[in-house]
């Protein structure tokens, strides 16, 4: 294994050799479009831009009807560019399509909705919503976006958008980064099937001359929320295995680490751990190659800058084990979850409320054991008969005592604690390996075991993370990922000790991302669930088809609410900071290994 401070020059090279790989190429002249969609009309309709309200309504040319749906993009240039660009075009999304009669019709008649009125007889009329004006230099080669404070002439071609690049630059969405989908309209991919448009998440690099473009997404977190059959899971797959790539980020060095290991920076680069929690055993398939991807089909892929491929050995499986449940699976290393993690978190010894007096004397309790523990190892049978013992000498209320022993003594603490050859803390330097995706399969347990075994870890996981003189600084001075699926089982607001205690430390988590390069990837079918506190600090969301009533309670960009629900398996709507919400197409293939 590697250095646990710096020294992974043996796996990945230099931590300072990687090289820009960005040309500085002059931007091609953006395509509007081969044919005219029609033109910009104010009959029936004013015509106006504000800073509430815009109207702009287009005349859609007969020949151009059939195929239309409402979400294109479309542009309409401007006459004379009023800047110092040689170019102006209005980027717009068309927001209503209708029919409006242009001669007296009347339909209401028997058989009249079988009658040839006649594409003569009925205006067709797209209802536009300006997004952003896409200024084009000539000179300099260049796209540059700017608000919409103008509306378009009276007259003017309307086009569908066939430029890569304009739609980038107009929808302001990242030229490098995290791979994500592909632009889409109703499904189908723009600007077209053969050339569609990546969607990608901001993700500069530490080492490429790109680290002063903006924070990484990743530690700003991301949500994906869609119900059962949607290909949560699927997607998720491989959106991490964008993030599985040799990526450095700068990241403080805790004082800790710096004395233990003689480092004089205060800042290094370093590369991402990411750490899952796998519910369902899934994402330990992440380690092979998928046998449904065709080498023609990677090629592609990897052409388009999609990391395609298992993991293999950047992949590593530790597994919890308990009194009564191991896990099936091959290549795995299991650990237990030692007593002393309650030392300072009795929450996790509270299943229900407690009144005060209960709680302050769980407190003493728990103290006065580890004390007296010296340097005997602790252990939660241990502390049973010493509590039996000793318990009286502490608490000197026979009911508050009664009431102490009912909260932390029963057999799911037997069962949870102690178990297994290695313990949790001994792993962690490993588990938290630079450049590794770690991940933590839960299939095996069930119930409230499950819950008191993931709410221990991922607590040792979030205090040495964020907290000041922690006993892991391994875990402080990595880049972390840390994706929770099935994340409403974890997060949710909730009144018992245990999870409200979990709840405030991701609180404090997510609003320290950015500054300890900590992200949250949350994976939920009930995205209503997770605590509101946890959510408003959750900048990317990624929504795959949904059911009425989980829309209902959620906040869906509102032109999405209604589509929403009919989406297909891959179809999402990403809703990301300083871009416009999009809809976007998953790849329909995984690019590692998925059974599902």
């Amino acid at each position: 294994m590697s250095d646990p401070t710096d020294d992974i020059e043996t796996k990945y090279g230099k931590q300072d050799d990687t090289e820009d790989g960005r040309a500085d190429e002059p931007v091609v002249e953006p395509v509007l479009g081969s044919d005219d969609l029609g033109h910009v009309a104010l009959k029936e309709s004013e015509l106006f831009v504000g800073r509430s309200e815009m109207q702009v309504v287009a005349y859609i040319d007969q020949r151009e009807r059939e195929g239309l749906r409402v979400g294109n993009y479309v542009c309409v240039p401007y006459p004379e560019a009023t800047t110092d660009h040689d170019e102006e075009i209005l980027l717009a999304a068309i927001d209503s399509l209708e029919y409006r009669p242009i001669t007296e019709i009347n339909d209401w008649v028997d058989g009249g909705g079988y009658g040839d009125f006649g594409e003569q007889n009925l205006a067709y009329v797209a209802h536009l919503a300006p997004i952003a004006i896409v200024g084009h230099d000539r000179t300099e080669g260049t796209l540059t976006r700017e608000t919409v404070d103008r509306p378009p002439s009276p007259g003017e071609d309307v086009h569908i958008i066939d430029d890569e690049e304009v739609l980038r630059v107009g929808l302001n969405i990242p030229s490098e980064g995290i791979y994500v989908g592909d632009l889409a309209v109703s499904g189908d991919l723009v600007p077209d099937e053969t050339n569609p448009l990546t969607y990608l998440l901001s993700n500069p690099n530490a080492t490429d001359g790109t680290a002063d473009e903006g924070e990484p997404a990743i530690f700003r977190h991301v949500l994906v929320a869609g119900s059962t059959g949607k290909g949560k899971t699927h997607f998720s797959k491989n959106v991490l295995r964008q993030c599985a790539v040799p990526k450095q980020y700068p990241i403080e060095v805790p004082p800790e680490e710096q004395e233990a290991f003689g480092i004089d920076d205060d800042v290094r680069h370093r590369y991402l751990n990411l750490f899952v929690i796998d519910p369902e055993d899934e994402y330990v398939e992440m380690r092979d190659d998928n046998p449904e991807l065709s080498a023609a089909t990677a090629d592609r892929l990897e052409e388009r800058g999609i990391a395609v491929g298992g993991l293999d050995d950047d992949l590593q499986v530790f597994a919890p084990v308990t009194a009564n449940s191991r896990p099936t699976l091959d290549d795995v290393r299991t650990f237990g979850i030692s007593f002393s993690v309650v030392e300072n978190r009795p929450e996790l010894l509270l299943s229900s409320r407690p009144q005060d007096p209960t709680f302050n004397a769980v407190r003493n309790v728990l103290d006065a054991y580890f004390d007296g523990v010296d340097d005997d190892e602790p252990t939660y049978r241990d502390f049973e008969t010493w509590l039996d013992r000793n318990g009286d000498r502490v608490v000197d209320n026979d009911n508050i005592l009664a009431a102490v022993e009912r909260r932390v003594t029963g057999p799911i603490y037997d069962r949870v604690f102690d178990r297994g050859t290695a313990d949790l803390e001994e792993y962690t330097e490993e588990m938290f390996d630079r450049g590794q995706m770690t991940v933590v399969p839960t299939g095996h347990l069930r119930g409230e075991t499950e819950k008191l075994v993931l709410l221990a870890l991922m607590t040792h996981i979030v205090e040495n993370k964020i907290d000041t003189d922690v006993d892991h600084p391994q875990i402080k001075g990595t880049p972390l990922l840390l994706c929770v699926d099935e994340a409403h089982e974890y997060l949710s607001s909730t009144d018992r000790p245990r999870e409200q205690y979990l709840v405030q430390n991701f609180r404090r988590a997510a609003k320290r991302g950015r500054k300890d390069k900590f992200g949250l990837y949350m994976v939920t079918q009930n995205p209503q669930d997770i605590d509101d506190e946890i959510l408003k600090q959750t900048n990317s969301r990624i929504y795959l088809g949904l059911q009425p009533e989980v829309v209902e309670r959620i906040r869906i960009p509102d032109d999405y609410e209604d589509r929403i629900v009919t989406f297909d398996k891959g179809q999402a709507v990403v809703d990301a900071p300083d871009v416009r919400p999009v809809e976007v197409r998953g790849l329909d293939v995984c690019v590692t290994r998925h059974s599902n």
